[in-house]
């Protein structure tokens, strides 16, 4: 059983925090309300820190291995101090923002059940931003001489954020439907897991004894997605809901990419490793990412098969999809845009290596190009919009994308950039 003690912020934060919780999620109060209706085997949500026990008393990973894990920020200096802060900033936006987000569509949930699922991921995800503060605020050594008291302005800063100004362009953008809850809470939440994980060896100890307990409340989270996506995939297949596979497609095509993207440059990552912050490099935890995505669309696709061809053993049912997803070509009656498939790493992109990032990939991951160059920018915004959800193409964040392709592609790039001489 998972060891915690719980404890709070200072007055000061506690308050704030709620003032932020009647301001984002009012709806706390109806989740309280109906929780032992809904969750009545667990017991119920409280908005406090909750402070596990470390794996070990002494760095495990990087330059400091062996050394005794750090209990004071200010016992960091330079890029290690402000690469802690970062992570911890980073964190407690996402927790923020997909508040934010989930509330936009939470009144289009399939069912009763399916929105009180999220509005316990919306309380837990508040949680876990109340976490990343008692992290900052819990200790004095965060303000320094020279460096200013970067606790506060941290969180300050994060009470001011909203949706556009989040530092992850994944958290910034706007959900539409309940489509949006449900594929985000699959993917996105999905990198939470790794990132969770990951960092459950921090080198700074309070940051390191705040995983365990996140982790396990992470996995409601991506439990509840993935349940979501397959009951919308196979209701779209039997003609029901709100939602046809296009739909389904589209909105992987969306999230996917900016999933991808959360784990920061492939090439990169050695920083955190080094410092002691993280286990693993970016590319090798995106490698895994994307593998466990890949068995999330297969599981998936297997319940569509049910539907399709309801007596089919399982290891015949798995063969067929992987014909049907190779040739693209109907078999058995199923056809391609049957089944759901995960866009290649390179469609999308908008942040990571240079030869991928604003580069006309398609959900193939094949290079879209005219009399043997790259389509222009223009060309490639039409290719997105027939692949990615109408909603998103007409939001302020696609909009956003654009305007960023554009500036790629008047700048030089060597032989990855648009802007070819």
């Amino acid at each position: 059983m998972l060891k915690y003690t719980t404890t709070r912020i200072s007055p000061k934060y506690h308050q704030a925090m709620v003032q932020w919780q009647k301001k984002n999620f009012p709806e706390l109060d109806v989740l309280l309300k109906y929780w032992d209706k809904y969750f009545g085997r667990i017991p119920k949500f409280e908005l406090v820190a909750k402070v596990g026990e470390l794996k070990s008393d002494v760095v495990e990973t990087g330059k400091y291995a062996g050394q005794k894990k750090i209990e004071r920020a200010g016992e960091m200096s330079g890029n290690m101090f402000y690469t802690a802060r970062g992570i911890i900033r980073a964190q407690c936006s996402t927790e923020l923002g997909s508040i934010q987000q989930h509330r936009l569509s939470l009144d289009t949930a399939i069912n009763e059940q399916a929105r009180f699922d999220v509005l316990r991921i919306m309380a837990e995800e508040l949680r876990h931003a109340y976490q990343m503060f008692w992290v900052l605020d819990h200790d004095p050594s965060w303000k320094k001489p020279g460096h200013g008291d970067v606790a506060k302005e941290t969180m300050e800063e994060l009470l001011s954020m909203d949706l556009g100004t989040h530092v992850l362009d994944a958290f910034n953008i706007e959900f539409h439907s309940f489509l949006d809850n449900a594929v985000y809470a699959t993917l996105i939440d999905l990198v939470g897991k790794y990132q969770l994980e990951m960092q459950q060896i921090f080198s700074y100890a309070p940051m390191a004894r705040s995983m365990p307990p996140m982790l396990g409340e992470e996995g409601f989270h991506m439990g509840s997605g993935r349940r979501f996506l397959k009951e919308l995939a196979v209701m779209a297949a039997r003609g029901e809901g709100a939602y046809s596979l296009d739909d389904v497609q589209r909105a992987v095509n969306q999230w996917y990419p900016r999933g991808l993207e959360m784990f920061g440059n492939e090439k990169g990552g050695e920083t955190a490793v080094a410092f002691g912050f993280k286990t693993k490099t970016n590319g090798q935890a995106q490698s895994e990412y994307a593998e466990e995505c890949r068995r999330i669309v297969e599981t998936t696709n297997l319940a569509l098969m049910r539907v399709y061809h309801p007596n089919l053993p399982m290891d015949e049912a798995r063969r067929l999809i992987e014909e049907i997803q190779r040739t693209r070509e109907v078999k058995r009656g199923v056809k391609p845009e049957q089944l759901l498939y995960l866009p290649d790493r390179k469609f999308f992109r908008a942040r990571g290596p240079e030869e991928v990032i604003f580069q006309p990939y398609d959900v193939d991951g094949r290079l879209l190009t005219q009399h043997g160059k790259p389509i222009s920018p223009d060309e490639y915004v039409t290719y997105l919009k027939s692949v990615l959800p109408e909603p998103y193409v007409a939001s302020r964040e696609f909009a956003k994308y654009q305007k960023r392709l554009k500036e790629w592609h008047e700048q030089p790039h060597g032989i990855y950039g648009f802007g070819l001489n």
